[in-house]
């Protein structure tokens, strides 16, 4: 794929590959390490603006970053007034560019009439837009093309966002209903990129090296967005950046694991770290015993042991 940086707003980034905002998955010890990688911009989990307002628990663990230049926070949340005051709170003050989640697909976040409930209202989408860029915040958004299958409303989205003030969109290229399954629809990104003139940000499907080129070629984006395969391939962006890897797996896996435990203490890194064994251990032949041992472990140190004894 063709690499290139980007200008969001005041921030430039060094390239078009970046992290997606993953919830339970794109914590401060994951994104250090990616951007160690070479990732352009990565995302924090998203984070509820009105739970910001009201200072929720565990808001500053989940904000946490050391790199605000090349790390974006995701907020979410269904009232202009409450997203605006997140964006000029406390929590956000050193971050650049604020990312407003239009996309996610889970029952929770959608049946409260946020994350993807919002494609259904564009007139409310856009006064989302318009408060948070009174901020003064670089304001990017996350969406998909639609509910069900058949939609498409990524074209209109992206017009609305551009005219709105927003400085990107992030399209991922499926419909709600499809979650994380089946191709994206290539076209609809295509149809949307075509139409503004703020960069436009590819994202689902993406594995190799091929589907970057395959997305990037389809739709004609600014660049592309990684999410799940940057967990089964941590060293992709790598390859799509042609440069070799820092570090080899074993060293990556124990480098993640003490930052967790850095962040959340030992027992809760433990469990956290579970998330991730599937993933990091794919495709390694006769793993079952020692994926089980990972899965089961109370201690850092047997975790350790055991990762020291796959490879």
């Amino acid at each position: 794929m063709q690499l290139k940086s980007l200008q969001i707003g005041k921030t430039k980034t060094e390239n078009n590959v970046f992290l997606a905002p993953m919830a339970g998955y794109t914590d401060f010890s994951f994104r250090k390490l990616a951007l160690e990688l070479g990732y352009g911009l990565v995302s924090t989990e998203l984070v509820s603006a009105k739970g910001l307002e009201y200072k929720s628990k565990g808001s500053n663990l989940l904000l946490r970053t050391d790199d605000y230049n090349k790390t974006q926070a995701q907020i979410f949340g269904s009232e202009p007034y409450f997203m605006r005051k997140a964006c000029e709170g406390e929590y956000l003050k050193d971050f650049n560019i604020v990312d407003i989640n239009m996309g996610c697909p889970v029952p929770k976040v959608y049946k409260n009439g946020e994350g993807s409930a919002l494609l259904n209202d564009i007139k409310l989408s856009s006064e989302i837009i318009k408060e948070c860029v009174k901020s003064g915040k670089d304001i990017t958004i996350k969406i998909r093309i639609g509910l069900k299958e058949g939609d498409d409303i990524a074209l209109d989205f992206a017009k609305m966002a551009e005219d709105c003030g927003a400085k990107l969109i992030t399209i991922h290229g499926r419909v709600r209903e499809k979650y994380y399954s089946g191709e994206p629809n290539y076209n609809a990104i295509y149809k949307a990129k075509k139409a503004v003139s703020i960069p436009v940000i590819a994202n689902g499907g993406i594995f190799s090296v091929e589907d970057a080129n395959k997305m990037m070629e389809n739709t004609g984006a600014d660049g592309v967005m990684l999410a799940r395969g940057a967990f089964e391939n941590p060293f992709l962006i790598c390859s799509l950046l042609s440069k070799n890897s820092p570090c080899e797996l074993k060293e990556f896996m124990i480098l993640h694991l003490k930052g967790l435990v850095e962040n959340y203490g030992e027992k809760r890194a433990t469990l956290e770290y579970r998330k991730f064994v599937g993933g990091y251990l794919k495709g390694i032949p006769n793993i079952k015993e020692q994926k089980i041992k990972l899965l089961t472990s109370n201690s850092i140190e047997e975790i350790i042991e055991t990762i020291d004894n796959i490879f």
